[in-house]
Parts: C-alpha cells; structure tokens; sequence
C-alpha cells in the first residue's frame, strides 16, 4: 500500500503513549508521510486514497477512531500500549515495523459491520453496540422488539443489547450472549437481567430492520457513551450501516481465538499449560 498520510487516535493519558507518537512521527518524516491529528476532521474525497488511520491505546481507542472516520471508512491499525486487545493488532513497540509491513502489503483488510441507530432526533453508527437500559436506580425497563415479521417479544428487566459479531465479546458477553466471530454479518439482541426465564439472546440476518418500543423511561448509550434519555412511546431504530470498519490484519498478528484465551480465558486451562 502507497501511504500519503497517516490519521491519528492516541489515547495520550496512557503511558508510553507521547513515546510511540513520536516515534511515528520520526518514522513518517523519514518515509515523506504526511501525519495529521484526527481532531482536524474527516479527509475530503481527495485525500482518501492512500490514507491511514493508526489508533494508539486500546480497543476503546479503536472504537473513537472508527467513530471519528465513519463515513470515510478509511483503513484503520490498532496498536496497543497495554496487553493484547480484540481490536488492536499490534504493540506499541512494533509500530513502525507493522507499517513497514503495510508499505510492502503484509496485511490483509477486515471489514466489521457497523450498526446504525434512529431515535428521535439523534441519529448515528456504532461498531460494538447499543444498550437500552432503565432510568431508576433499579434500571428496570420495559421494552417491546419487533421485526419485518412482527413482534419478537416484549422485554421486562433491565434492557436490551443489540450488538454486532465485534460487540459480541463486550458487555453482551457478561449478559449471556454468545461469542460471534468477525466478521460475520449479524444483529444480534441480548436481553440485560430479564424477569422471563424463556428470553434468550436472538441473531438476526444483517439485513433486518429493528424496532425497539420504549414502555418505561429509559437510557440509550452508544459504544460505551451516553446518548439520550427517552420517554415512554417512544422508538428506537436499529439497522445496518452503509459503511463498515475497515481494520488492518497484520500477517502475524494473534487469531481471534488466541485473544479470547488471553482476555477471556477461553479453552481449557490443562490444554494450555500442555502447550507450554
């Protein structure tokens, strides 16, 4: 890949971060690569082609990067400044020889569906996921969910997820839902804490179209962030984004199943201490 110009997403209150900033940007210098902070704004069309973004932090340091360039869906690299992570694909210290790699084509692109959401007047995309949750102390809630064929089922508890095959292994996860492997298209809805023993989580084709009826006040949030209280009668709109997320695969970057084992502790421990 011809690289004209590198975005770049730091997570500057990590330590170590000032550090490879620097370094990337003397690497830059040294390769004629121009290096723009993402606070300067999407690129226009012209300046897409030969573009990258390197996200430096962690996996919420990629998902603020993906939020920022969106529309533009320009190829992002995730580089880590702490342990392995389900969305950076490099450490720190390996930067510039994982962009060396990139100049001479050693990676592959991943696209990661995005989700869009309507409500209101608030409109948008997330990677991971979108949470509804009750208002009260007590976050109970009552939701109705419905789809092209009508109704699915009505939601008494704390709320409802609707994630992506990427927001399968965030909170989703802690409430029951299963594991979905990049970079499979899906929606999939995991009720939070319900009160009906029957309700289990539900993956929808990535074409459907969702629609959340609100039945007691409640909080929206978006990847983690606070999006806006909502009233009774009122509906969320869940679908498919027209852009995806481009993450960069490094050609020797760990599988998706050796950072479940590592975060999660997936597998059997016995197996791994034979491995070792």
């Amino acid at each position: 890949m011809k690289l004209h110009r590198i975005y770049t997403v730091a997570n500057t209150t990590k330590e170590g971060s000032l550090r490879a900033l620097a370094e990337l940007k003397a690497w830059c210098q040294l390769q004629g690569i121009e290096v723009i902070p993402a606070d300067r704004g999407e690129p226009s069309l012209n300046e897409v082609e030969g573009a990258l973004v390197v996200a430096l932090g962690g996996d919420g340091t990629v998902l603020r990067a993906a939020s920022i360039f969106a529309d533009s869906a320009l190829p992002i690299l995730g580089a880590n400044l702490g342990s392995l992570g389900f969305l950076t694909q490099v450490g720190a210290s390996s930067l510039t020889s994982a962009l060396e790699g990139v100049l001479h084509n050693r990676f592959t692109i991943e696209e990661r569906m995005r989700l869009a959401y309507t409500s209101v007047e608030n409109r948008g995309t997330v990677l991971n996921d979108i949470v509804i949750t009750g208002i009260s102390r007590v976050r109970f809630c009552e939701l109705e969910l419905s789809w092209s064929d009508g109704e699915v089922a009505s939601y008494p508890g704390d709320g409802l997820i609707l994630a992506t095959a990427t927001g399968s292994t965030a909170y989703t996860l802690s409430a029951g839902g299963p594991v979905i492997v990049p970079p499979a298209a899906c929606i999939l809805a995991s009720p939070l804490a319900t009160h009906k023993l029957g309700l289990r989580p539900v993956i929808f084709p990535a074409e459907e179209v969702l629609h959340v009826r609100v039945r007691t006040a409640v909080s929206v949030f978006v990847d983690g962030d606070y999006l806006v209280d909502l009233s009774p009668g009122a509906e969320v709109i869940v679908k498919r984004a027209p852009f995806p997320t481009q993450l960069v695969r490094m050609k020797d970057a760990p599988s998706f199943f050796r950072v479940l084992e590592e975060k999660l502790n997936w597998g059997n421990e016995l197996e791994r201490e034979g491995r070792n």
